[in-house]
């Protein structure tokens, strides 16, 4: 018996290739789930590889400042005040203008940055002490945060620069770079003081305030001999507290100066226990804060010791505990 022929099959009648709408929904759930897993994950580690950054370079600033300490010795001067700038011709003591971020400039490998300015005078020194105030330096920032611009002059200040030993002028930056770490000058309220003096040979004539316990401070010398709560007890330099909507317009009073100036609260902070304004907090939007320490970190912030060794404290630390650390003469514990 003879087959039947097969069927032929005519163009267009048989399953087209490729998915169906059903099964390209699902493609894309998978995908979209995929993300929300694997974004969280990659947040983190971003995020470990910051706090890790910011771990390093503030032991980079401690190492540098122990170094200054080394070869000086004492540790680095906070400076006149808020409106005076370092200056190359004064040494990195209690006669510096500048404050910390200048004097430990050389021991942190930006000898270059500390030396602008150095033998000029007139419109040189002028241009010198601009590129300085302009000029950011990663170890100064933490990368959770931002870097260290320069980002605009937001109040418009003029800062004093001083060309020689006995004069001085002024200059008003358009941008400037910032920090973001504070160092210790104890446990009272104060956080800044005085605009500034114009220098005469004898330098300036406010002596270092006294009234301040804790290691780098307006004209301040502290060696480490004089810090009897011991050196791996004291606080020297931490993460500042910044308002996150600030970051980068330069208008926050806790971010407007340059960070080459004297004692300002952009530079320098205190743990006052009398108040919750210096408890501990993580950066956030709309409010501003010039007096605590802080961070953009989750749960913690980092702090360095006058030892070098740099420890992670906790926002909800207690406020007493917290500020013990602060004041270089307390009992060791």
């Amino acid at each position: 018996m003879a087959s039947l022929p097969h069927p032929v099959r005519r163009p267009g009648r048989g399953r087209a290739l490729g998915f169906t709408l059903i099964e390209l929904l699902v493609v894309i759930a998978i995908i979209a789930i995929l993300i929300a897993l694997l974004v969280p994950a990659v947040q983190k580690v971003r995020e470990a590889a910051n706090r890790t950054q910011c771990q390093n370079n503030l032991k980079q600033i401690a190492l540098g400042m122990a170094n200054h300490h080394d070869t000086v010795g004492s540790l680095p001067s906070g400076g006149w005040g808020w409106f005076s700038l370092g200056t190359p011709v004064r040494g990195t003591g209690p006669d510096q203008p500048g404050g910390w971020a200048y004097n430990v400039l050389a021991y942190v490998e930006r000898k270059d940055l500390r030396e602008l300015g150095s033998g000029q005078t007139g419109a040189a020194f002028t241009a010198a002490m601009t590129t300085l105030i302009e000029t950011p330096v990663p170890t100064f920032n933490c990368p959770s945060r931002r870097n260290g611009g320069p980002f605009p002059n937001g109040s418009g200040y003029s800062f004093h620069i001083y060309p020689d030993d006995s004069s001085s002028t002024n200059i008003t930056p358009p941008v400037m770079a910032r920090t973001d770490y504070a160092v210790n000058c104890g446990d009272g309220q104060a956080n800044e003081e005085g605009e500034g003096e114009v220098p005469l040979k004898s330098g300036p004539t406010t002596a270092a305030n006294k009234n301040y316990n804790g290691v780098i401070f307006r004209r301040s010398a502290v060696k480490f001999r004089e810090i009897t709560r011991g050196t791996s007890n004291t606080y020297l330099i931490g993460e500042r507290y910044l308002n996150s909507l600030n970051y980068q317009n330069g208008t926050d009073t806790a971010d407007n100066e340059a960070m080459y100036v004297g004692m300002d609260n952009d530079l320098v902070r205190s743990c006052y226990n009398g108040s919750t304004d210096y408890q501990p907090r993580q950066d956030l939007k709309a409010y501003t804060n010039t007096r605590c320490y802080g961070s953009a970190h989750f749960g913690s912030f980092n702090m360095a010791y006058c030892d070098g060794h740099v420890d992670v404290i906790e926002y909800s630390i207690n406020l007493t505990v917290f500020c013990r650390s602060a004041n270089r003469n307390g009992e060791t514990p």
